[in-house]
Protein backbone atom coordinates (compact mmCIF):
# COMPACT_ATOMS: atom_id res chain seq x y z
CA UNK A 1 0.00 0.00 0.00
CA UNK A 2 1.38 3.64 -0.75
CA UNK A 3 1.68 6.07 1.90
CA UNK A 4 -1.03 8.71 1.97
CA UNK A 5 -0.73 11.13 -1.03
CA UNK A 6 -2.21 14.00 1.40
CA UNK A 7 0.36 13.91 4.26
CA UNK A 8 4.01 15.44 3.04
CA UNK A 9 5.97 14.21 5.57
CA UNK A 10 9.70 14.35 3.61
CA UNK A 11 9.13 15.99 0.67
CA UNK A 12 7.35 19.16 1.97
CA UNK A 13 9.90 22.42 0.95
CA UNK A 14 8.63 24.71 3.54
CA UNK A 15 8.46 22.76 6.02
CA UNK A 16 12.19 21.88 5.34
CA UNK A 17 13.11 25.25 5.29
CA UNK A 18 11.53 26.37 8.45
CA UNK A 19 13.49 23.69 10.16
CA UNK A 20 16.84 24.18 8.34
CA UNK A 21 16.23 28.14 8.97
CA UNK A 22 15.35 27.19 12.94
CA UNK A 23 18.15 24.76 13.08
CA UNK A 24 20.80 27.62 12.32
CA UNK A 25 18.97 30.07 14.53
CA UNK A 26 19.37 27.81 17.57
CA UNK A 27 23.05 27.03 16.79
CA UNK A 28 23.87 30.91 16.06
CA UNK A 29 22.14 31.52 19.71
CA UNK A 30 23.56 28.91 21.31
CA UNK A 31 26.45 27.46 19.86
CA UNK A 32 30.26 29.19 20.33
CA UNK A 33 32.41 30.69 17.58
CA UNK A 34 34.99 27.58 16.77
CA UNK A 35 38.01 27.95 14.52
CA UNK A 36 38.18 25.79 11.59
CA UNK A 37 42.13 25.04 10.61
CA UNK A 38 42.08 23.42 7.10
CA UNK A 39 45.17 20.82 7.04
CA UNK A 40 47.28 21.25 3.85
CA UNK A 41 49.83 18.58 2.83
CA UNK A 42 52.78 18.74 0.19
CA UNK A 43 51.86 15.37 -1.85
CA UNK A 44 55.37 14.16 -0.41
CA UNK A 45 54.40 10.61 1.26
CA UNK A 46 56.30 8.41 3.79
CA UNK A 47 56.35 5.09 2.49
CA UNK A 48 57.14 3.60 5.41
CA UNK A 49 54.91 5.22 7.33
CA UNK A 50 52.38 5.78 4.44
CA UNK A 51 51.94 9.77 5.70
CA UNK A 52 52.61 12.74 4.60
CA UNK A 53 55.40 14.54 7.52
CA UNK A 54 54.94 18.27 6.08
CA UNK A 55 51.85 19.02 7.18
CA UNK A 56 50.87 22.30 7.72
CA UNK A 57 48.09 24.66 8.73
CA UNK A 58 48.29 28.29 7.41
CA UNK A 59 44.41 29.26 7.06
CA UNK A 60 41.43 29.46 10.06
CA UNK A 61 37.98 30.15 9.40
CA UNK A 62 35.48 31.12 12.06
CA UNK A 63 32.27 29.27 12.01
CA UNK A 64 29.54 29.00 15.28
CA UNK A 65 29.08 25.64 16.21
CA UNK A 66 26.75 23.88 18.59
CA UNK A 67 28.45 21.62 21.55
CA UNK A 68 26.50 18.48 21.80
CA UNK A 69 28.11 18.00 25.86
CA UNK A 70 27.66 21.19 27.71
CA UNK A 71 28.72 18.76 30.94
CA UNK A 72 32.12 18.00 29.99
CA UNK A 73 34.25 16.01 27.28
CA UNK A 74 34.05 12.44 26.39
CA UNK A 75 37.00 9.89 25.85
CA UNK A 76 38.95 8.12 28.59
CA UNK A 77 39.85 11.58 29.59
CA UNK A 78 43.23 12.47 31.45
CA UNK A 79 45.10 8.62 32.40
CA UNK A 80 48.70 8.09 33.18
CA UNK A 81 50.16 5.26 30.84
CA UNK A 82 53.72 4.06 30.97
CA UNK A 83 54.40 6.48 28.26
CA UNK A 84 53.41 9.40 30.91
CA UNK A 85 50.56 11.64 31.04
CA UNK A 86 47.95 10.57 28.24
CA UNK A 87 45.12 13.23 27.53
CA UNK A 88 42.54 11.76 25.60
CA UNK A 89 39.48 14.01 25.64
CA UNK A 90 36.63 14.04 23.39
CA UNK A 91 34.30 16.67 21.54
CA UNK A 92 31.46 16.50 19.89
CA UNK A 93 30.06 19.43 17.96
CA UNK A 94 27.27 19.80 15.49
CA UNK A 95 28.03 22.42 12.82
CA UNK A 96 24.66 24.03 10.06
CA UNK A 97 25.98 22.69 6.97
CA UNK A 98 25.01 26.01 5.16
CA UNK A 99 26.70 28.41 7.66
CA UNK A 100 29.74 25.90 7.40
CA UNK A 101 29.87 26.26 4.01
CA UNK A 102 29.55 29.54 3.55
CA UNK A 103 32.32 30.54 5.97
CA UNK A 104 34.78 27.87 4.86
CA UNK A 105 34.31 26.81 1.85
CA UNK A 106 33.83 23.45 1.75
CA UNK A 107 31.33 20.80 1.04
CA UNK A 108 31.78 18.94 4.16
CA UNK A 109 34.21 19.41 7.33
CA UNK A 110 36.80 16.56 6.60
CA UNK A 111 39.15 14.15 8.52
CA UNK A 112 42.13 15.06 9.67
CA UNK A 113 41.67 19.28 9.69
CA UNK A 114 41.72 20.96 13.17
CA UNK A 115 39.23 22.70 15.39
CA UNK A 116 40.09 25.44 17.93
CA UNK A 117 37.85 25.98 20.95
CA UNK A 118 38.79 28.66 22.21
CA UNK A 119 36.41 28.47 25.77
CA UNK A 120 39.87 26.15 27.29
CA UNK A 121 42.23 27.38 24.47
CA UNK A 122 41.87 23.53 23.48
CA UNK A 123 43.10 22.11 19.79
CA UNK A 124 41.14 19.38 18.47
CA UNK A 125 41.64 16.84 15.69
CA UNK A 126 38.76 15.88 13.73
CA UNK A 127 38.32 12.26 13.88
CA UNK A 128 34.78 11.91 12.09
CA UNK A 129 32.19 13.53 10.57
CA UNK A 130 28.44 11.88 10.59
CA UNK A 131 26.24 13.22 7.69
CA UNK A 132 22.99 11.65 8.75
CA UNK A 133 22.28 12.17 12.13
CA UNK A 134 19.46 13.31 12.83
CA UNK A 135 18.50 11.00 10.28
CA UNK A 136 16.39 12.59 7.63
CA UNK A 137 14.44 14.71 9.45
CA UNK A 138 11.43 16.38 7.14
CA UNK A 139 13.31 13.97 4.68
CA UNK A 140 16.40 16.58 4.70
CA UNK A 141 19.48 16.89 6.77
CA UNK A 142 20.72 20.31 7.57
CA UNK A 143 23.22 19.78 9.83
CA UNK A 144 27.08 18.13 10.16
CA UNK A 145 28.03 16.27 13.63
CA UNK A 146 31.63 16.42 14.35
CA UNK A 147 32.94 13.44 16.47
CA UNK A 148 37.17 15.53 17.30
CA UNK A 149 39.97 14.47 19.96
CA UNK A 150 42.82 15.96 21.47
CA UNK A 151 45.00 17.27 19.25
CA UNK A 152 48.74 15.50 19.41
CA UNK A 153 51.42 17.58 18.14
CA UNK A 154 54.03 15.67 15.29
CA UNK A 155 55.88 18.47 13.83
CA UNK A 156 53.52 20.18 11.93
CA UNK A 157 53.81 24.06 10.92
CA UNK A 158 51.28 26.59 11.56
CA UNK A 159 51.27 29.92 9.80
CA UNK A 160 48.09 31.44 10.91
CA UNK A 161 48.27 35.16 10.50
CA UNK A 162 45.89 38.28 10.75
CA UNK A 163 43.50 36.51 13.61
CA UNK A 164 43.58 37.26 17.32
CA UNK A 165 44.21 33.68 18.13
CA UNK A 166 47.44 33.41 15.69
CA UNK A 167 49.78 33.64 18.21
CA UNK A 168 48.09 30.30 20.49
CA UNK A 169 48.90 27.72 17.37
CA UNK A 170 52.87 30.01 16.89
CA UNK A 171 53.40 28.99 20.80
CA UNK A 172 52.05 25.38 20.43
CA UNK A 173 54.36 24.90 17.61
CA UNK A 174 57.04 26.94 19.13
CA UNK A 175 57.04 24.80 22.61
CA UNK A 176 56.64 21.21 20.96
CA UNK A 177 58.90 21.17 17.69
CA UNK A 178 61.78 19.30 17.61
CA UNK A 179 65.01 21.92 18.39
CA UNK A 180 68.63 22.58 18.54
CA UNK A 181 70.74 25.02 20.35
CA UNK A 182 72.96 27.57 19.31
CA UNK A 183 75.67 28.72 21.42
CA UNK A 184 76.52 32.42 20.27
CA UNK A 185 79.75 34.47 20.79
CA UNK A 186 78.58 36.59 23.94
CA UNK A 187 77.39 40.07 22.63
CA UNK A 188 74.42 42.15 24.30
CA UNK A 189 73.27 42.80 20.84
CA UNK A 190 72.86 39.27 19.61
CA UNK A 191 68.73 39.62 20.89
CA UNK A 192 66.53 37.69 18.98
CA UNK A 193 62.33 37.65 19.07
CA UNK A 194 60.14 34.79 19.77
CA UNK A 195 59.63 33.14 16.88
CA UNK A 196 61.65 35.56 14.96
CA UNK A 197 63.07 33.95 11.87
CA UNK A 198 66.64 34.21 11.46
CA UNK A 199 68.77 33.13 8.36
CA UNK A 200 72.43 32.82 6.79
CA UNK A 201 73.19 34.30 3.94
CA UNK A 202 72.77 37.50 1.73
CA UNK A 203 68.99 38.11 2.35
CA UNK A 204 66.40 36.19 3.59
CA UNK A 205 65.45 35.37 0.17
CA UNK A 206 68.47 34.40 -0.65
CA UNK A 207 69.64 32.23 2.64
CA UNK A 208 71.78 29.19 2.63
CA UNK A 209 69.70 28.23 5.92
CA UNK A 210 66.67 29.39 7.71
CA UNK A 211 65.28 28.57 11.42
CA UNK A 212 63.35 30.74 14.22
CA UNK A 213 63.36 31.47 17.56
CA UNK A 214 62.03 29.19 20.13
CA UNK A 215 63.92 30.77 23.31
CA UNK A 216 67.11 32.37 24.48
CA UNK A 217 68.93 32.31 27.33
CA UNK A 218 71.66 34.76 27.37
CA UNK A 219 74.04 33.46 24.22
CA UNK A 220 72.04 30.17 23.93
CA UNK A 221 69.18 30.13 21.26
CA UNK A 222 67.23 27.41 20.42
CA UNK A 223 65.66 26.92 16.95
CA UNK A 224 62.53 24.83 15.28
CA UNK A 225 61.67 25.12 11.97
CA UNK A 226 65.43 24.88 10.35
CA UNK A 227 65.57 24.49 6.87
CA UNK A 228 68.89 24.29 5.15
CA UNK A 229 71.77 23.83 7.57
CA UNK A 230 73.54 26.36 9.27
CA UNK A 231 77.72 26.76 10.00
CA UNK A 232 79.51 28.68 12.09
CA UNK A 233 79.25 32.19 11.35
CA UNK A 234 77.08 35.23 11.33
CA UNK A 235 73.55 34.40 12.00
CA UNK A 236 70.63 37.44 11.00
CA UNK A 237 66.84 38.14 12.74
CA UNK A 238 64.40 39.41 10.31
CA UNK A 239 62.74 41.47 12.29
CA UNK A 240 65.33 43.99 13.69
CA UNK A 241 68.28 43.31 11.42
CA UNK A 242 70.12 42.35 14.89
CA UNK A 243 73.04 39.76 14.27
CA UNK A 244 75.15 37.19 16.35
CA UNK A 245 77.70 34.93 15.11
CA UNK A 246 77.09 31.38 15.80
CA UNK A 247 80.18 29.31 17.44
CA UNK A 248 78.66 26.21 18.06
CA UNK A 249 75.39 23.52 17.47
CA UNK A 250 73.74 21.45 19.74
CA UNK A 251 71.31 19.19 18.40
CA UNK A 252 70.76 16.69 21.55
CA UNK A 253 69.54 19.09 23.79
CA UNK A 254 65.17 19.19 23.68
CA UNK A 255 63.74 22.01 25.11
CA UNK A 256 59.75 20.78 23.65
CA UNK A 257 60.53 17.90 26.52
CA UNK A 258 61.85 18.04 30.29
CA UNK A 259 62.29 14.19 30.03
CA UNK A 260 64.46 14.60 26.98
CA UNK A 261 67.85 12.60 27.79
CA UNK A 262 68.96 12.30 24.32
CA UNK A 263 72.22 13.80 25.55
CA UNK A 264 72.39 11.61 28.72
CA UNK A 265 72.38 8.52 26.07
CA UNK A 266 75.28 10.18 23.65
CA UNK A 267 77.55 10.78 26.58
CA UNK A 268 77.18 7.35 28.02
CA UNK A 269 76.69 5.60 24.55
CA UNK A 270 80.83 7.27 24.11
CA UNK A 271 81.88 5.36 27.37
CA UNK A 272 80.49 2.24 26.37
CA UNK A 273 80.94 1.77 22.27
CA UNK A 274 85.16 1.68 21.44
CA UNK A 275 85.51 2.82 17.95
CA UNK A 276 89.14 2.38 17.84
CA UNK A 277 88.84 -1.41 17.21
CA UNK A 278 88.35 -2.06 13.72
CA UNK A 279 86.56 -5.48 13.93
CA UNK A 280 86.09 -6.12 17.43
CA UNK A 281 84.75 -9.86 16.72
CA UNK A 282 88.22 -10.72 15.26
CA UNK A 283 91.38 -12.77 16.88
CA UNK A 284 93.49 -9.65 17.10
CA UNK A 285 94.49 -9.79 13.13
CA UNK A 286 92.98 -6.66 12.46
Amino acid sequence: MATNQYFKNFNSFPQQELLNNLTKEVIQMSGINMLYLLKKTTGFQDTILNEDPLVKYDSAFEVEMFINLPEGFEGTGDTISKFGLDIQDELILTVHKERFFDEVGLKSPREGDLVYLPLGKGLFTITFVEHENPFYTLGKNTVFEITCESFKYSNEHFNIVGIESGAVFDQIERENAISKEFTLTPDANSVFFLSETIFQGPDLENATATAKIADQIGNKIHIYRQEGEFVNGTITGDIAGKTGILESIDDQTMISSEFSDNKEFEIEGDNILDFSEIDPWSEGDL
